[in-house]
């Protein structure tokens, strides 16, 4: 049987770093291992109570059916009204499709728009899925990379973008830097985008957790017509309902979002009816719950902020957003990758390591934990750097 082989495609595709750490989290903790968990994309907060009580109902009507392929009428509605009432943009029903989480509607974006070869152009740090679904769709990922700090410049970006450049990809805040683009920067990647008529790919998922009375600029405040624009979203973030697997992609391109419907239809089908009456309900309740979230999530991030500043040699620029925050550990040790292995099996603290977003040195340390997760997880780290030399800087 050593004749049976992979295709080029899967020998080039990596595993998810996040998700390797959790499972390797998931399974120090079965095996009873004090392990404090930072390494985290979803936040230790109850499910809101609208969209309990619509999975309750849906429940019980025993009526749990294929959906709609892009989404059910209800839920389109209410991504519609979350459009609107955030991004002052009306949007009918064909300019939306639902999806099993933001990261299907960034692959069906993908498969729709990118050709052989074409290039998707995106800055560092990026989330860790970027560039292995880009060449999943047979795209070149153009990585541009900060000449300081976490954040590129226009320039930078501009730079890198080529006559094969089809699509600009642009998360703000940043997974995992919490860094948000500041409105000269988006207007600027907007007209840029349009003057090229390449697409430009906004993954917004984060866009409303953000702290110190910061926001997040609309990138349609500086669009002509939309045509070129799509926003990626969906519930798992703000309204911390990640098990249900919903996102969407919005655009006024009709054609697009048809496109990227049929290639939903030919892969998964449908979306589970049972998550999108619960996610309508989310879209549709008490939006309290989203300030809830994002209030204890900047008290969170001071936390963390404090404790890390008791850590000698460890650079850190403030999250604006998110629940990450990037810090250089890169004076203990500049191979990130072995350093969150040392932590992980010396202080049995999970971080993600900075090498699986394209920055070497850095680790990515969650704080949507509990506080008491947080100031202990830090400390078992300060403690376990003790014993490591540190470099010149």
């Amino acid at each position: 049987m050593s004749d049976l082989t992979l295709s080029k495609r899967a020998q080039c595709i990596g595993d998810s770093p996040t998700l390797k750490i959790n499972a390797l989290a998931r399974a120090m903790k079965k095996e009873g291992k004090p392990l404090i968990h930072l390494g985290g994309g979803e936040p230790v907060f109850p499910a809101p109570q609208s969209a309990v009580q619509a999975i309750i109902k849906k429940a019980e009507s025993r009526k749990i059916k294929y959906s709609p392929s892009s989404g059910t009428p209800e839920l389109k509605a209410a991504v519609a009204q979350y459009t609107l009432n955030n991004y002052g943009q009306k949007v009918g029903p064909e300019n939306i499709i639902v999806s099993a989480g933001a990261k299907q509607a960034l692959f069906n974006f993908l498969l729709a728009a990118v050709n052989e070869g074409d290039e998707v152009v995106f800055p560092a740090p990026y989330w860790v899925s970027y560039p292995e679904m880009v060449k999943l769709a047979g795209g070149t990922p153009v990585i541009v990379r900060p000449g300081r700090g976490l954040q590129i410049t226009f320039e930078e970006l501009a730079a890198a973008v080529t006559a094969r450049t089809k699509a600009v990809l642009i998360n703000s805040p940043c997974n995992p830097s919490g860094q948000i683009f500041d409105a000269d920067f988006i207007s600027r990647v907007v007209r840029l985008t349009e003057e090229k008529h390449i697409f430009l790919l906004m993954d917004d998922i984060y866009h409303k957790l953000v702290f110190d009375g910061n926001s997040c600029p609309n990138p349609y405040e500086y669009a002509t017509d939309g045509q070129n624009l799509v926003i990626a979203n969906g519930v798992s973030k703000v309204y911390g309902l990640t098990g249900l697997r919903i996102g969407w992609a919005v655009s006024q391109n009709r054609s697009l979002i048809g496109a990227m419907g049929r290639m939903q239809a030919q892969s998964t089908s449908c979306n589970s009816d049972l998550s999108e009456a619960a996610a309508a309900a989310a879209l549709t309740g008490d939006q309290r719950c989203i300030e809830d979230l994002r209030s204890l999530l900047e008290y969170n991030r001071d936390v963390l902020l404090q404790e890390l500043g008791q850590i000698p040699h460890v650079t850190v620029q403030k999250p604006q957003g998110t629940f990450y925050c990037f810090a250089d550990f890169s004076r203990y040790n500049p191979d990130s990758q072995a350093l969150s292995h040392y932590l992980l099996e010396q202080a049995l603290v999970a971080v993600v390591p900075g090498a699986a977003f394209g920055m070497d040195g850095y680790l990515r340390i969650s704080f949507c934990a509990s506080e008491e997760s947080i100031v202990q997880g830090v400390r078992r780290i300060k403690r376990a750097l003790e014993n490591i030399s540190v470099k010149e800087g």
